[in-house]
């Protein structure tokens, strides 16, 4: 499973969409969704469904950070979103036999519905997901440690190589 502890972690409940997302590394290769379906006791039948969200989770933070439209990733997630079943118990609202892809697919519409989905991000370079805390909502990378420095010191060496 991926490393958790990377700098610009999402504030609860959204960093379990965060997490989701992050269950792969395209970078290097890596996938991880087998390990986080077994961890939340969802069958490996369900690896399709998952890499759909997944994808399709990745591809709507990819508009909160560049603009435009997704159209395919919306119509996949309204459709996930019809598979959440919500009661109303006791003045509040809660998940009514959801399994764990519900789970996320709840966290991403109500994010979505409280604003707070804007900030959570995929990264310019590695496409990791990251929550943009800057105050003007202008973060591209996961971190400036990792992506934002690869990018900023291949500038520097490009303009130093075409100085005269």
């Amino acid at each position: 499973m991926p490393n958790y502890d990377l700098p610009n972690p999402a504030p609860e409940p959204l960093r379990r969409v965060q997490q989701f997302v992050n269950t792969v590394d395209l970078e290097h290769g890596r996938e991880w969704l087998p390990d986080w379906l077994a961890e939340h006791g969802l069958p490996a039948g369900d690896l399709g469904r998952a890499v759909e969200l997944r994808e399709s989770l990745r591809a709507l933070l990819r508009v909160n950070n560049e603009g435009g439209a997704a159209p395919e990733a919306e119509a996949h997630l309204n459709e996930a979103a019809r598979a959440v079943a919500l009661e109303v118990r006791g003045g509040g609202v809660t998940l009514a036999g959801a399994d764990a892809l519900a789970e996320v697919t709840a966290v991403a519409l109500t994010a979505m519905l409280d604003g707070s989905w804007g900030r959570l991000k995929v990264c310019r370079k590695c496409r990791w997901a990251f929550y943009d805390k800057s105050k003007n909502r202008s973060g591209s990378w996961c971190s400036m440690q990792l992506c934002g420095n690869r990018l900023k010191t291949r500038a520097y060496r490009s303009r130093r190589r075409t100085s005269p």
